[in-house]
């Protein structure tokens, strides 16, 4: 081969030194940055696991949020219906009292009037009867008996009153 220009030792020497670099290459270089890539992608993979958990969890975050907020509009509803059943009811109550009293102060004011109606019935009869007796004495003379008059103007009246 001395004849091609190729020196077999050097040739034996550089395949060695070839294959010791490819060897050495391989594990000192190729090895750490093959475990480097997987590290790496199994990180990646890792992440785009925990975005994706962490996609669901918002989701369900936003789910939870939407019902929320649904059950406090209904509870929000059913609040106001119920002030709103209540104030009915307080003013049918206010109202009903208010027609009680009304009932009440008109049935009170008969009454004071039928009572005042009443007294001033019998004072006028007092006064119908002092007047009898007077122009009667002032008629007759003084023989007038008191008593027996008044019996009579007393008489007179109740018969006025059963005829009205």
């Amino acid at each position: 081969m001395d004849k091609l220009g190729i020196n077999l030792g050097f040739l034996v020497s550089q395949v060695v030194n070839f294959t010791l670099l490819a060897v050495l290459l391989y594990v000192l270089l190729y090895k750490p940055v093959l475990r480097m890539l997987d590290e790496r992608k199994a990180r990646i993979q890792k992440s785009m696991a925990d975005t994706e958990q962490a996609e669901k969890r918002a989701a369900e975050a936003e789910q939870e949020y939407q019902r929320m907020i649904e059950e406090a509009r209904k509870e929000g509803q059913k609040i106001i219906a119920q002030a709103t059943e209540t104030s009915q009811k307080v003013a049918a109550d206010i109202k009903a009292r208010a027609e009680e009293e009304a009932v009440e102060i008109k049935q009170q004011a008969r009454a004071d009037a039928s009572r005042e109606r009443d007294q001033l019935s019998a004072e006028l009869r007092q006064e119908v009867g002092d007047l009898s007796i007077t122009i009667a004495r002032q008629l007759i003379g003084s023989t007038v008996n008191e008593d027996a008059q008044r019996e009579l103007v007393a008489q007179f009246l109740k018969e006025t009153e059963d005829l009205s």
